[in-house]
């Protein structure tokens, strides 16, 4: 039996302010696509799907006004994050003591999992803590090129950064891999040769660098270029970025250096082809991770809604923590704090080519 009540799906966005070209696009865009998609599939529970969208203007406060408007006000039926850690951060607590969920993919700091929440989930393949699981385990495994039996860490010492480390701390000493130098990157202006040079002389088989794409000065370009100058090689380096063709405005000396990959345009596996095929037919051109990460939310917001037969918060959610969904962030489990039971994919950049190296089910190329 069909309805013609549309199933309302609430969230609120930076339309304007300074993620308005950036975060506000890109999950506009992947929620809209999922949007006509459902809706030209007949919907959701034999209902048309209607996104319910309100603008936060980049400001926390407003978004977590406009989570308790679609709440409160508008009664919509399921919840769908906005973007940004800090966004999500002031929508938590209003979703929560509503009794609902926050099905959300950019709110990826560890931290917001860690206050005991069960209205969130996070629909990335792993948050910032994780970002180096997949390249130390690729590091300490067969298929590396190279044997890594210790490591060198540098990273900027803002929130991004900081979580990077203490996931390099916590995953390295899991691993028994030992940490022969660690410093911060502070505030500009940074002495980033001398920084590189002490890291080169304790002698690591490779060089972690933890960053935040927030940052108005260049880390990645002038930690990279000291890290070569003092004698690296280019395939000792790992980066917490994900990549991006701007990566090459650095030329050749990107070419062999291992990127974290929440998704890159690149994945073969048909979920990813398909919606990036489908997102540059809608737009006009290839979207990126934040898009991407959107667009898993939608993907596994329409899983458990058709697996559970309705939108009730508490049975979804039981739903949420027993089953597995596929997206294009890749099969995802979620633990009981919602943070995903995934693999983060491993990039190196070669030549040109992006490739994806690990884990080996998604690889484009070996590493080299």
């Amino acid at each position: 039996m069909t309805s013609s009540k549309p199933l309302t799906v609430g969230v609120s966005l930076p339309l304007t302010g300074r993620f308005e070209k950036s975060a506000g696009v890109y999950y506009d865009r992947a929620y809209r696509l999922w949007e006509k998609q459902i809706n030209l599939d007949g919907g959701l529970l034999g209902r048309p799907v209607e996104l319910v969208v309100y603008d936060d203007e980049s400001e926390a406060a407003k978004t977590g006004e406009n989570y308790a408007r679609l709440i409160d006000g508008d009664h919509v039926d399921l919840l769908l994050g906005p973007c940004h850690s800090f966004l999500v951060e002031a929508a938590a607590p209003i979703v929560e003591a509503a009794g609902k969920l926050l099905i959300q993919g950019s709110g990826s700091s560890h931290e917001l999992f860690r206050k005991g929440s069960r209205s969130l989930f996070l629909c990335w393949s792993g948050c910032d803590f994780d970002y180096p699981k997949s390249f130390l385990e690729f590091a300490t495994s067969d298929a590396s090129p190279r044997k890594v039996e210790s490591i060198a860490l540098v990273y900027t010492d803002w929130r991004i950064g900081n979580a990077v480390a203490e996931g390099v701390r916590h995953h390295a000493s899991a691993m028994g891999i030992p940490i022969t130098f660690e410093e911060g990157i502070g505030d500009p202006p940074v002495d980033y040769a001398g920084m590189m040079q002490r890291a080169f002389a304790t002698k690591p088989d490779a060089l972690l660098i933890g960053l935040d794409h927030v940052r108005t000065d260049k880390p990645m370009d002038e930690a990279v270029t000291a890290a070569l100058a003092a004698g690296f090689e280019r395939s000792q380096i790992w980066l917490s970025d994900n990549p991006s063709p701007k990566d090459r405005r650095m030329g050749d000396a990107m070419d062999g250096i291992y990127m974290r990959g929440s998704w890159v345009p690149e994945d073969q596996s048909p979920l990813s082809v398909a919606f990036r095929d489908a997102f540059k037919d809608e737009y006009g051109y290839v979207p990126e991770y934040h898009s991407a990460g959107g667009y898993a939310c939608c993907q596994v917001l329409s899983q458990v809604v058709a697996s559970t037969g309705g939108t009730d918060a508490a049975v979804m959610r039981q739903a949420l923590l027993r089953d597995s969904f596929d997206t294009v962030m890749g099969e995802l489990r979620f633990a009981e704090s919602g943070l995903p039971d995934a693999t983060i994919q491993l990039c190196q950049w070669q030549g040109e080519s992006l490739e994806v190296v690990y884990p080996k089910n998604a690889r484009t190329k070996p590493a080299r």
